[in-house]
């Protein structure tokens, strides 16, 4: 049964893939030229199509490992550079084959590589981005590149090989890389993790199991400033001339410009000394000529004519310099015979060149992919980052000081890894809940650590499995830590949120165990571990471990026998409110109850009908203005006496007032026809909808310069326009109204003093009746934090800059609403480097001076961008939507989240589409996952949800509406007549007056109509 189960999964895949359009092509590779028989080993290449019309051909090598292809491991490796070749790792770091460095001229030969890391692993060697290597664009525009793009098309090229591939969908997979795949590496693996469950045509479910990065270019400053301390610690620098530069140049050796003269001396001195250095390998000779660089262009054509005499002598020094070896492989590469053998395609390749810097348009924009590892850090990945310790290009001076930064906990203090019986290099372990990273460096290597120290990343590379593990990869018997770590570790933790091991756990225990296992001894003891529920167990625990013929261990039997712990250690984090709700049960029990009256006694009112005895000044103030506007409907149809009462406009303001609150009242009496309409009349419309209809409005002047991604908002009956994204991304400042009261309404421009900078992807809010407030978004100088206030009303109207205090970190897209017509919160969104957030700030601008208030939280929804935050009920605000980036969330997300403010410690709860506590799927038909959508937040505490960036062929003007404050909320679509709208953007809709959703112009291509807008009325007072 279970073969013919795997048949027809591998059957019904192979369906997908032949209707999924994805265009790819490989061959299998049985010898190459230079090698001098059959390849014993699996060699595939091939080109995988990515991109919107799959114009851009990515090639790539795949080599199954020779042990168990099945099983072992499956790697996605991606050269440096940017834009060098991965023959560059084929040949010269892991994999199966190296040239012969007795080179005699003609084509270069090749031997097998003893350290091969495809023995234990599968291995695909990816040509990215496209220009690198044998990749190709069937168009010029597709060759201008950058970071997010490289990533994006890296993490499509992936899906679609396992989709051409599925018999590699069970294997485990890690993304790796080395130099400056430090950039795209975490950004791969940040992507392919948001979309590992389902998702895509067909859907994956990818085993993504965590990363590998070898002497990885993560942060530019961070790793261009360690180059000092670095080098001191190897005696490159004098001791007196670095104390110098770091008491003057305050650790800062990057900008030593702005930390004044003396700074700037010292590091043009330190500049000099470092200047003749390899700074691949401090210890090898400096290379005479750079050919990874482009640089001496005659003296690389030259080599390349006539290359015997400079490569002869590789194998006959005692020393070579990689950039001369390299040039065997620019040989190998352009031969006619090796490219037919490679099946690369003929004409979309020139010369090719080992690091492609002279023709590749490349443009580098992320400086830093610290925040990617610190959101991995949040997962259950495993991360494996190795440095040669000569390496002063991306030294692990560095590398500890970003690693450092993360705030992980210290598992496996710093320690030496062994080869043989000799010490390889050194390593540490860090955990964070599930996550594990493990930092070793590399005794004697340099910036390619394998083509120095073969032997010991080999050795690395077979424990590369073990990343799976909670346990150090660099043990003496890493293996041996399985059961253990499996078994054990994970009941450490108290609660399914905790990130750390509970303090009543004896570490020394803990190291106890590790030690019996590296040592190979038996262990016995006792450990506190936790059931599921957070109730402590006693572990009695025996490991012993079991030897093999050759004398090592091969297995570690484990017997636990767990008894309960009497231990008083409080409720879980998180229980509080289930607590609390049993208490209030249990009070609400304490109260006398009183019999019901049966349906058929139609004397009740001589029992209870002692209510029709007070006057109806008191049933109106006292109990009716305290119901919801329904409830008055209903008790309207009891008697002759309360259908009268219900009639009073008085009442019918007093029922909206207290249901909805003072402030919505407030803006509803503004509506043009609210006194002709009625109280009663109104509250009905808003309650039902029934008079909901889209309607297509024309108006006059111009919004000029032309632009997009602006902010908008309403002030009373005014619509305000501020910012934007004019043409060639400039930045614009300048504020327009549109009177929707006047006769003919018409854009106005604002002749406003001391504007805020030029920005987009802001936020536009209004306080306090007639004020805006302004926050964030993307300037001239990149990302935004500060805030400005302008009263719309004042004589002449003038910005002001609000000073705020500990301010949230600049960003922009994130998504902000107004508590109390005071208080500014703002939430999530874009920060450096495309890093999405997660934090929440509050900003009080009633007080004299402001201070920035982050709120804080035990569990935060998944960072995102281009959600929405509105407020009901109060001081309660709901989160839907947008761009989430970790935890089972897929790129768009149709998530609700809720918090309540006015708890004393204000918590995120689930409503719908997570697998937190609490979290249940609603009723109903939900919106399907979207960002920068329009969230309308109704009287009575409704969100209404509609437009936006929606996947597929949804409709933008479909309404979908949920009431978060029902017991199961549940979503239904609303049926609105008229003609919508069919584009709606958050940023360009707004609410005016409570009663109608403004939405301004349509896009057509890259221009915006804003001479139309589309008015969604929610009652009849305003049509």
């Amino acid at each position: 049964m279970e073969e013919a189960a795997r048949f027809l999964l591998l059957l019904l895949l192979l369906l997908l893939i032949s209707s999924s359009g994805v265009s790819t092509a490989s061959s299998v590779i049985r010898t190459l030229p230079g090698f001098p028989r059959d390849l014993p080993f699996y060699l595939e290449t091939g080109y995988v199509g990515v991109g919107e019309n799959e114009e851009v051909q990515l090639f790539y090598y795949f080599v199954k490992s020779q042990r168990n292809p099945a099983l072992d491991p499956l790697l996605l490796w991606l050269s440096g550079g940017p834009g060098c070749s991965s023959l560059t790792a084929f040949f010269y770091e892991d994999g199966p084959v190296s040239f012969n460095l007795n080179y005699s001229g003609g084509l270069p030969t090749l031997e097998l590589n003893e350290y091969a890391w495809t023995k234990t692993i599968n291995m695909i060697f990816i040509d990215a981005p496209v220009g690198a290597g044998f990749s190709y664009s069937t168009t010029q525009e597709s060759y201008f590149m950058d970071d997010y793009k490289s990533a994006t098309q890296t993490s499509e090229f992936m899906k679609k090989w396992l989709i051409q591939h599925p018999e590699f969908l069970e294997n485990n997979l890690y993304i790796g890389g080395q130099s400056y795949s430090g950039i795209p590496v975490p950004m791969v693996v940040q992507h392919l993790y948001d979309n590992r469950e389902g998702g895509g045509s067909p859907p994956l479910n990818l085993k993504l199991r965590g990363y590998v990065l070898g002497n990885p270019i993560t942060d530019i400053h961070i790793d261009r400033n360690a180059r000092i301390p670095f080098a001191h610690g190897f005696a490159l620098i004098s001791n007196r001339l670095y104390q110098s530069a770091k008491a003057n140049c305050n650790g800062d050796y990057v900008n030593a410009n702005a930390s004044g003269q003396q700074c700037e001396l010292n590091v043009i001195k330190m500049e000099e000394l470092l200047r003749h250095i390899n700074s691949e390998h401090i210890l090898e000779p400096s290379c005479r000529v750079n050919l990874t660089r482009g640089e001496n262009s005659t003296l690389q054509r030259s080599l390349m004519e006539n290359p015997t005499e400079f490569l002869s002598r590789l194998g006959e020094t005692p020393y070579y310099c990689l950039n001369e070896m390299f040039l065997l492989s620019e040989i190998w590469a352009n031969d006619r015979d090796v490219r037919e053998a490679l099946h690369v395609r003929e004409g979309t390749k020139g010369q090719w060149k080992r690091c492609n810097r002279t023709t590749l348009a490349f443009t580098k924009v992320v400086n830093s992919t610290v925040a990617y590892h610190r959101n991995l850090s949040m997962t259950g990945l495993r991360a494996l980052i190795f440095s040669g310790d000569h390496d002063m290009i991306a030294s692990y001076v560095g590398t500890q000081q970003w690693i450092n930064s993360l705030n992980l906990t210290l598992d496996d203090d710093w320690r030496a890894w062994y080869t043989d019986g000799q010490v390889s290099g050194y390593t540490e372990s860090y955990i964070n809940g599930d996550f594990a990273l493990t930092h070793a460096t590399v005794k004697g290597a340099g910036h390619v650590t394998a083509a120095y120290k073969p032997k010991q990343c080999y050795a690395m590379a077979k424990r590369c499995d073990s990343l799976l593990l909670h346990a150090p990869i660099f043990g003496k018997s890493a293996e041996m830590t399985l059961l253990f770590y499996l078994t054990c570790r994970f009941l450490q933790y108290r609660g399914p949120f905790a990130k750390r091991r509970h303090p009543l756990v004896d570490s020394t225990v803990v190291s106890d165990i590790r030690r019996c296992l590296e040592d190979g001894v038996e262990f016995q003891g006792d450990l506190l571990n936790f059931r599921k529920d957070g109730s402590p167990l006693m572990n009695r625990l025996r490991l012993t471990p079991i030897y093999g013929d050759d004398e090592t261990i091969t297995h570690v039997i484990g017997i636990q026998f767990f008894t309960e712990a009497n231990l008083d250690l409080g409720p879980l984090p998180g229980s509080v409110a289930k607590e609390s709700t049993r208490s209030s049960d249990r009070l609400r029990s304490g109260f006398p109850s009183y019999p019901s009256v049966p349906s058929g006694n139609r004397n009740v009112c001589r029992g209870v009908c002692g209510l029709l005895q007070l006057s109806d000044e008191v049933l109106s103030v006292k109990i009716l203005s305290l119901l919801a506007p329904r409830e008055i409907a209903s008790i309207g149809s009891v008697c002759r006496r309360f259908y009268e009462i219900t009639k009073n406009e008085d009442l019918w303001r007093m029922v909206c007032q207290n249901a909805w609150g003072s402030e919505t009242t407030r803006v509803l009496e503004a509506v043009p026809g609210a006194k002709r309409l009625g109280w009663g009349r109104l509250a009905r419309e808003l309650t039902t909808l029934e008079a909901s209809a889209w309607r297509k409005v024309t108006i006059g002047g111009a919004v000029e310069p032309s632009r997009c991604n602006f902010s908008a908002c309403a002030v009373g009956s005014r619509v305000v326009l501020f910012g934007g994204e004019g043409v060639n991304m400039q930045p614009m400042n300048d504020t327009f109204v549109l009177d929707l009261n006047a006769s003919n309404p018409e854009w106005q421009h604002v002749q406003v003093s001391s504007p805020p900078p030029g920005r987009w992807g802001h936020t536009l809010s209004c306080v306090n009746g007639s004020n805006l407030v302004v926050f964030g978004g993307c300037g001239r100088q990149g990302l935004l934090n500060d805030v400005f206030v302008l009263d719309l009303d004042a004589k002449p109207p003038a910005w002001r800059e609000i000073s705020g205090l500990a301010p949230p970190l600049p960003r922009s897209w994130h998504s902000s609403c107004t508590l109390d017509g005071t208080k500014l919160i703002v939430s999530g969104g874009c920060a450096d480097s495309g890093v999405l957030l997660s934090d929440t700030f509050l900003l009080d601008l009633s007080m004299e001076k402001p201070i920035w208030r982050e709120i804080p939280v035990a569990w935060s929804p998944p960072s995102r961008l281009g959600h929405t935050l509105s407020v009901y009920g109060g001081r309660k605000i709901l989160m839907f939507g947008g761009l989430a980036k970790s935890g089972p969330l897929r790129f768009r997300s149709s998530d609700v989240y809720t918090m309540d403010l006015s708890e004393d410690s204000p918590c995120w709860r689930c409503v719908t589409g997570s697998g937190m506590p609490g979290a249940g799927n609603p009723a109903g038909i939900a919106p399907p996952p979207r960002l920068d959508h329009v969230a309308v937040s109704l009287p009575g505490g409704r969100i209404l949800i509609f437009g936006g960036s929606v996947a597929g062929l949804h409709s933008a003007s479909q309404l979908y509406l949920l009431d978060p404050t029902d017991e199961k909320p549940a979503w239904r679509i609303l049926n609105v007549p008229g003609r919508p709208p069919r584009f709606a953007w958050g940023h360009s809709t707004c609410v005016v007056g409570g009663t109608r959703a403004i939405v301004l112009g349509g896009q057509t291509g890259e221009e915006w109509m804003l001479s139309e807008l589309h008015e969604l009325s929610l009652a009849s007072s305003v049509i």
